[in-house]
């Protein structure tokens, strides 16, 4: 890795213009079948696709939120406590994931499709060993993962349960992350929203039969649902590996079978593996900060999932922006033009501060209709609407986060987002959240309003990462 001191990201070539406005690009694409060009890619385009998936796949969570919702508040906690589980183990894919989006966009920029195949190849092999190790790993400790939390025990039984039926699936889950990251990377963030709105639906028509016993089928309850979402990951990764065998893909199979590649899995890991650090620490940092929160009471943790389910909604945007961003920068970089990626980046910056500020401002103005939506229990829609609160006024700073700490990715600095997110996190939000319920006896709210420190201190220092400009000379 190096950095190069002498790059001023002020000096953009006036006749090489990006875009033909600040959010949305109108100019042709070329025709050549690996990927658009970098200069025919805009922010906008890459992004929207991105947030549909995600407004999607957050719908069928809140199906399952919604369902679950009718067995009471004990289903609803362990369906996210479950579900806080699960994304801590798989966060040991980001570091295929990360790795992939970098390297195979910058072969793109390139203009290198047998570099962003092979690449993909080893993506394919590295996600279905690590899908294997993390459920055989992950299901004898089930039932503990959900008991460090301090619930109650019908809360553990019905977590436990949820997450030992989402780690059987866990093999399609991450085939899934390694598909879509590569197609995105290549510019193609269209594929992943078509295949991703029929598995939904299957999820959905899952969900009703396997929760409920419709259709002759047993009455799962919240098994049900875990269930179901393993199946429609499934039939995503049956479709990913029909379009790609059949060259429907933009990323076209250059090559017959699958051989390891010591040095570009090694590539591959050396970028990503930050990230999946990352987003252990993430993770484990949520699980300590819910174990604050079960010292008073299942109410405030059922509002936390909640709370949870609303932050959803700050990710559509936030994920659909950083992948812009990530892309971008990515192929700007493997073609040579450091200028035109850091434009992206700021573009992406830009974007996402707005979608977010606005999204803030709505799930303020609907903060009471959102939570009820989810559980009818008085007070549980009151502690929502504090949390509801705090998470709408730090929209903006968490979309800082989103897009500059994406832009840093793509460029392959994953290192920097890495000791960003533990200095926010364990020093900015943890510490003042334990202080705040085991020293001074504060109530819930002021806990929950650490998450604001934290997300300013992130804020700052990612975007002044990225504003020194030193990631355009990292070479991957």
């Amino acid at each position: 890795m190096s950095a190069r001191d002498d790059f001023d990201p002020e000096q953009v070539p006036p006749e090489q213009p990006e875009l033909a406005s600040e959010l949305l690009d109108l100019r042709d694409k070329p025709a050549e079948p690996l990927a658009p060009s970098p200069q025919a890619l805009g922010v906008w385009e890459l992004a929207w696709p991105t947030m549909v998936a995600a407004l999607l796949q957050t719908g069928v969570r809140w199906v399952d939120f919604m369902m679950v919702g009718s067995l009471g508040t004990e289903a609803v906690a362990a369906v996210g406590l479950g579900g806080q589980v699960y994304w801590f183990i798989q966060s040991a894919v980001m570091a295929i994931t990360t790795g992939l989006v970098a390297l195979i966009a910058r072969a793109v920029g390139a203009r290198d499709p047998d570099l962003a195949d092979r690449t993909l190849r080893q993506g394919i092999m590295l996600g279905s060993a690590l899908g294997v190790a993390l459920t055989l790993g992950g299901l004898p400790l089930s039932r503990f993962a959900i008991g460090v939390y301090g619930v109650e025990p019908q809360v553990v039984e019905f977590g436990s349960s949820y997450l030992g039926w989402l780690l059987v699936g866990n093999v399609p889950f991450t085939l899934v992350f390694v598909f879509a990251a590569g197609l995105r990377a290549a510019g193609d963030v269209r594929t992943p929203l078509y295949v991703g709105i029929l598995a939904n639906l299957l999820n959905v028509f899952l969900n009703w039969v396997l929760i409920f016993g419709r259709l002759g089928a047993p009455e799962l309850g919240v098994s049900g649902a875990a269930i179901a979402s393993s199946l429609a990951m499934g039939f995503q990764v049956v479709v990913f590996w029909v379009l790609w065998q059949r060259r429907k893909l933009v990323l076209e199979p250059r090559g017959t079978g699958f051989r390891f590649e010591p040095g570009l899995v090694r590539r591959i890991l050396r970028i990503g593996y930050p990230a999946a650090i990352e987003g252990a620490l993430w993770h484990f940092g949520l699980l300590f900060f819910m174990r604050i929160m079960s010292s008073f009471g299942t109410a405030e943790i059922a509002a936390y999932q909640i709370r949870a389910q609303i932050l959803a909604l700050s990710f559509i945007p936030g994920s659909g922006f950083a992948m812009a961003g990530a892309t971008l920068v990515g192929q700007h970089l493997g073609e040579g033009n450091p200028a035109a990626a850091t434009r992206s980046g700021w573009r992406s910056i830009a974007g996402c501060v707005a979608a977010l500020s606005l999204n803030g401002a709505i799930i303020i103005a609907f903060a009471a209709p959102l939570a009820r939506l989810f559980i009818a229990d008085p007070q549980v829609v009151s502690l929502s609407v504090d949390f509801i609160w705090v998470l709408g006024v730090s929209q903006p700073l968490m979309a800082v986060e989103f897009a500059a700490g994406g832009a840093l990715r793509g460029a392959g600095d994953t290192r920097y987002p890495l000791m960003v997110v533990f200095l926010g996190l364990f020093v900015f939000r943890l510490i003042p959240a334990t202080l705040a319920a085991y020293v001074f006896g504060a109530p819930i709210q002021w806990v929950w309003s650490a998450l604001i420190l934290d997300y300013l201190i992130k804020a700052m220092l990612l975007a002044i990462r990225f504003a020194r400009g030193r990631w355009t000379a990292i070479e991957v």
